[in-house]
């Protein structure tokens, strides 16, 4: 039997609440992907790549799950100090070498983290409500090392979502319990609560978009020992009004030198201004490598100089 491909439901953004018809859980700093499984496994990104072959201890799931064939969906992570730790998985991922992968999965080793059911005995299970499908899921998978299913707590959100950002977690999903799954589809059924960061940081430099916006993102840095340092690429925060105004500030503070070199996956074609703007930036966490995870544009600074942003 073929499985039919899939792209996961996508969340909306929200802030924290409670709401007796809703499952919160936490919500999983990893590789989001749906897992196929029939005679083997398969683990399929939402852009529907094949990471199998990088997270190779992930390919024999099926062997803790009953009523194949089965599709779930869920979250590829990698833990340290029984937290997940984003920058050890991106550098799971960036492996291509089978010895390189090998000492790795070793070192870091990677988790499904299951929580919906889409396929069951080969049938869809799609439109049934969320909380059946998460009974079923419990009923299918047989916890082992490299498979868990989430745990969930009805209602009561707002407690989870601090007891999350306390322990340095990413945020709190919460998911109407007699919800569909809608595959491929960003749907107010779930909310993705972020427990957010902020820094004011300098903008050093910005990168032409498509459409009427036409800045398509902010690269951004702070200062470390009197040397001004990358810090992330934002590209989200500002609507068609504010990108204008902020093209026109930057067209007046144009520069023709980098301010920095930039690391390997930001290299794009940047535009350099003076680092005379600042900006304030919330964010979710920084990576080991010292970059901003999920910023968020939130204005400028006028009451603050360019020197004090620390990074």
């Amino acid at each position: 039997m073929t499985l039919p491909l899939l792209r996961p439901m996508l969340a909306v953004a929200a802030r924290p609440f409670s709401d007796a018809d809703y499952i919160f859980e936490v919500k999983w700093d990893g590789y989001r992907c749906l897992a196929y499984l029939e005679q083997g496994t398969v683990l399929r990104s939402r852009n529907l790549l094949d990471l199998t072959p990088t997270f190779i201890e992930l390919s024999a799931i099926h062997e803790h799950v009953d009523d194949l064939p089965v599709v779930i969906d869920g979250e590829i992570v990698v833990f340290a100090d029984g937290r997940p730790d984003f920058g050890l998985l991106q550098s799971r991922g960036r492996l291509s070498d089978s010895k390189r992968i090998a000492a790795a999965l070793r070192a870091n080793p990677a988790v499904f983290v299951a929580f919906d059911l889409l396929y069951r005995r080969g049938r869809a299970v799609l439109s049934e409500p969320l909380k059946r499908r998460r009974e079923w899921l419990k009923e299918v998978v047989r916890p082992a090392p490299d498979i868990i299913v989430a745990d969930y707590i009805p209602g009561d959100g707002e407690n989870l979502f601090e007891a999350c950002k306390k322990n340095g977690l990413e945020g709190v999903m919460a998911k109407r319990s007699d919800s569909p799954y809608i595959a491929g589809r960003r749907s107010p059924f779930w909310k993705k609560i972020r427990a957010w960061k902020s820094a004011d940081l300098v903008i050093c430099a910005w990168e032409p978009g498509g459409g009427p916006r036409r800045l398509g993102s902010l690269y951004v840095g702070g200062y470390r020992e009197n040397k001004l340092v990358f810090a992330g690429r934002v590209g989200t925060g500002f609507d068609t009004a504010l990108a204008r105004d902020l093209l026109d500030l930057l067209a007046r503070v144009a520069a023709t030198q980098p301010l920095f070199t930039l690391p390997r996956g930001y290299q794009g074609k940047p535009r350099w201004v003076d680092p005379v703007l600042v900006c304030t930036v919330d964010y979710t966490e920084v990576t080991r490598e010292g970059y901003l995870r999920h910023p968020v544009f939130r204005g400028l600074r006028a009451d603050k100089n360019p020197l004090e942003c620390a990074w």
